[in-house]
């Protein structure tokens, strides 16, 4: 029996020894992705409150998500679950171009990968399949192996294809309490790096028109409902397409990475706080400040070249300036790095710059360091074995 099949009984008897070292527990709560599948059936064992398995699979399955909001009568784009390759001309067929191939499980947009032909779909599906075998769960964390590490990676996942989403894309914070809406935020996320679709940066208030963000809340909760759901913190992300809101999918904890601390800094919410209220049974009732109490742009760099990243204290100068909340390297000094024409791009670091009124002027700020960082940045290349 591996780590993986015995990980419920093992965290059922930690969860024993609690109870008697301490009393009951009030509930069992985790922010990975990966540990919500038991999240849901350790608290289905102990009658904790939370939500059901079958709702948790359903959104950790991006085509069982696109059966749900069929079924509820939602906007769901085109797609086929593709179970051997000989299925590739089927779902060709059936989603049309331009599409997107992805893991039906997975995380951080590895294995996303755009195709616009039919050659295109050819060469993506072999390469993601290929790519996949080298992708590990460590630590309760997805993540890509070098090509030179040892061992093989032990990460499984089926793909599907599905239609190409245009326009704008955002993430939709949803709290849920008690079957009900209680909170929303929109966060405008800029251009992805396609064909893989690595995030570049994000602002918070949106910037979008007001009538369309209501649009997409609207579908956020209504797509946390169709799965089932009825408590929680949500990480939806969805595109203000040229026919309107479209899906892309529901994250069943909160959002990684500054999702925290920009809902917390603009609108004075802890997704944090409210999820450990709700995994203990209190409701939630967040108070949300009726006007943005500041204005947040952060970019996630990514390599512009491939090479050995010689140094990150060179970011050091640009942690101290003003209004900026934190520089932070992302990989260590000597760690390969891959930009975009080679492979899935590689994050190099993080920024995130406030301004007390101007969502645009904090955009702007932003773009500047970014752009002052990619021309100092130390990239080195690689030297032949």
């Amino acid at each position: 029996m591996t780590d993986a099949d015995s990980v419920f009984d093992r965290a059922l008897a930690a969860i024993e020894k609690v109870k008697k070292d301490f009393g009951e527990l009030d509930g069992v709560v985790s922010f990975s992705e990966m540990a919500q599948p038991l999240v849901a059936r350790l608290i289905e064992k102990l009658g904790l409150p939370g939500n059901s398995s079958a709702a948790v699979d359903s959104a950790r399955d991006k085509h069982a998500t696109r059966r749900c909001m069929s079924e509820a009568g939602l906007p769901t784009p085109r797609n086929f679950l593709i179970t051997r390759e000989d299925e590739l001309d089927a779902a060709s067929q059936l989603v049309g171009y331009p599409a997107v191939i992805k893991p039906i499980h997975g995380a951080a947009s590895l294995g996303v990968v755009r195709v616009d032909d039919h050659e295109a779909l050819l060469r993506a599906y072999a390469r993601v399949r290929r790519e996949m075998g080298s992708v590990r769960v460590h630590s309760g964390i997805v993540e890509q192996m070098a090509s030179d590490d040892e061992g093989e990676g032990n990460f499984t996942t089926t793909l599907m294809m599905e239609e190409y989403l245009d326009g704008p894309e955002v993430d939709v914070d949803v709290v849920f309490s008690e079957g009900q809406a209680v909170y929303g935020a929109v966060t405008d996320n800029w251009p992805t790096l396609e064909p893989y679709f690595n995030e570049t940066g994000s602002n918070s208030p949106s910037i979008l028109p007001s009538a369309q963000q209501r649009e997409l809340l609207e579908l956020g909760v209504a797509s946390v409902k169709a799965l089932g759901f009825d408590m929680g913190v949500f990480h939806v992300e969805c595109k203000y397409t040229s026919r309107g809101p479209r899906l892309i999918e529901v994250n069943c904890r909160m959002g990684g990475g500054p999702v925290r601390n920009m809902n917390l800094l603009v609108w004075g919410v802890d997704l944090v706080e409210e999820q450990l209220l709700l995994a203990a049974g209190i409701p939630s009732r967040p108070p949300v400040a009726p006007a943005p109490l500041t204005h947040l742009a952060e970019f996630s760099v990514n390599a512009q070249r491939s090479g050995v990243l010689a140094d990150v204290s060179f970011l050091d100068k640009y942690d101290v300036m003003k209004d900026v909340l934190y520089v932070r390297p992302l990989v260590e000094a000597g760690a390969k790095v891959t930009c975009v024409e080679d492979g899935m791009p590689t994050w190099v670091c993080e920024i995130m710059v406030q301004h007390p009124t101007s969502t645009q002027a904090a955009i702007d700020y932003v773009n500047q360091i970014e752009a002052a960082i990619q021309k100092e940045m130390p990239i080195e290349a690689r030297k032949a074995k």
